[in-house]
């Protein structure tokens, strides 16, 4: 009888061996899986260059990642157990505290954008602060400086380049001027270049203010023209022809010897166009005809 349990005894422990022995085995099996996640999670905050920050609903620095040391305001030990009034400026940590109360209230992702004086130079962050619990929070935050750099840069450029149209449309409004000479006689004055797009502008130009003035006289004076191809004169011949569709008498001053062999070449119709040699001459002969 006593052998019998004795036999059972050893039986029972030798399940026992192998069940401590399985237990064991799998314990082994999760601490090798714990250790290989917790050095596949310390690879990755090794890559890792975003600051990592967990704060609670104070303000209060908990814990600091060694992720992006150069990227922290003030070195670790500097900030942990301390809060945001303690180590930043009053305005900015009033920001900051604002977008973690909001977290929490909200028991959600808030995204926050902030500069910050890192050594010799101005740091952009692009900041997501995600709830951990009622009263902690993780921030990551990332350095976005080249973008808003380019950023700057870009909306910089676009304000110059705002400035260059501005002053193009009021040159473009200054070297198309029309003068009032008489109530009956307008004269528009020409210097410079003219390409297509000026060619438009002029011939709008001359005919709104004729239009609107109610003209009898529009003076063309091309004085200033530095060059007259075939392409001007035929604009010239065109803008005379819309005005007196308006009923308007067309007088072209300032037409130099090139001009004139120009529109013999062109074989421009002048017919019922005056061309005088000044833009005096041209207004004498206008106010003349006048009376």
């Amino acid at each position: 009888m006593s052998e019998r349990c004795g036999q059972d005894e050893q039986v029972s422990l030798r399940e026992e061996v192998e069940r401590l022995r399985a237990r064991l085995a799998a314990a082994e099996r999760e601490l090798t899986a714990v250790r290989a996640a917790e050095t596949e999670l310390r690879a990755m905050f090794t890559a890792m260059t975003d600051v990592v920050i967990v704060m609670n609903a104070e303000g209060r620095y908990l814990k600091i990642a060694p992720t992006g040391p150069d990227l922290l305001y003030k070195p670790s030990d500097d900030l942990l157990g301390r809060t945001l009034d303690e180590v930043m400026p009053p305005e900015m940590a009033a920001f900051f505290l604002s977008h973690v109360s909001a977290s929490l209230a909200q028991n959600a992702l808030v995204t926050m954008e902030y500069s910050l004086p890192i050594g010799d130079r101005e740091v952009f962050f692009s900041a997501n602060i995600t709830p951990m619990s009622d009263d902690v929070v993780i921030v990551v935050a990332r350095d976005i400086t080249d973008r808003k750099r380019a950023e700057q840069a870009l909306a910089e450029g676009m304000r110059r380049q705002a400035v260059i149209d501005a002053q193009e449309v009021a040159l473009s409004a200054l070297s198309t001027p029309l003068i009032p000479v008489t109530d009956e006689i307008v004269v528009m004055p020409l210097i410079g270049v003219l390409d297509a797009q000026r060619v438009q502008q002029v011939m709008e130009t001359l005919l709104r203010g004729v239009t609107e003035r109610s003209a009898r006289t529009a003076i063309l004076d091309i004085t200033g023209i530095s060059v007259v191809d075939t392409q001007v004169a035929d604009a010239f011949v065109r803008a005379a022809r819309a005005v007196q569709l308006l009923g308007a008498k067309v007088i072209l001053t300032g037409v130099r010897r090139d001009v004139a062999q120009t529109l013999v070449e062109i074989q421009a119709d002048l017919g019922g166009i005056v061309t005088r040699s000044t833009v005096q001459s041209g207004i004498a002969f206008a106010m003349a005809a006048s009376y």
